[in-house]
């Protein structure tokens, strides 16, 4: 009888924790949480290997884009590491056929490019941001890409060699949007080969 009863009340005893423990608390109680970096890295990077695994598969690219993207949208705002997920997720999206997507997602790794001092980097970004939307045939996102990387050029965190570079992409942009799809294919190259990056 004595054990029954010890038994009962350590039942008791536990089921009260439980209860504690999830009682509502008022919001200024309520402790903020932020998953711990390793996980979100663990998330991140099966995202990115199950993208990468889709690369051989073009029905496929629009899929691998969404992950890699959904990848970088894990991270903090601006996490430096944001740019690959970006970046990739344009690529595929290009490829795809998906130039919205495609051009919004080469202006967040330009925005993140820049957030994280690669001057350089994200001129080239915002140009091949301008030659998607070339592509899509828009030309207002065109201008105020082109504008964005112009000003990037102006850096002082750019040599004269990077900013002639840069102003020749720009000068060179494509003028309509065929031209800006095969200028692009070769700039960015094929998904398939990526794999091997």
């Amino acid at each position: 009888m004595m054990m029954r009863t010890m038994r009962l009340l350590e039942a008791a005893a536990g089921l009260a924790a439980v209860l504690v423990a999830v009682a509502p608390v008022t919001s200024q109680d309520r402790p903020s949480y932020e998953l711990p970096a390793i996980e979100v890295s663990v998330l991140q990077n099966a995202l990115h290997q199950t993208a990468i695994s889709l690369y051989e598969l073009p029905s496929y690219w629009k899929l691998a884009g969404d992950l890699h993207k959904q990848a970088a949208d894990a991270l903090p705002r601006n996490d430096a590491e944001q740019f690959f997920g970006f970046n990739r997720a344009a690529v595929l999206y290009f490829h795809a056929g998906e130039f919205v997507d495609a051009r919004r997602s080469m202006e967040d790794a330009a925005q993140v490019a820049v957030a994280t001092g690669d001057m350089y980097v994200a001129a080239n970004t915002y140009v091949d941001a301008a030659f998607i939307a070339i592509a899509e045939g828009y030309a207002g996102k065109k201008r105020e890409f082109v504008s964005e990387a112009r000003g990037l050029a102006d850096s002082d965190w750019v040599t004269p060699e990077e900013r002639a570079e840069i102003l020749a992409r720009i000068e060179g942009a494509p003028a309509g949007p065929a031209s800006a799809r095969v200028a692009l294919a070769v700039r960015l190259g094929s998904p398939m080969t990526l794999a091997a990056d």
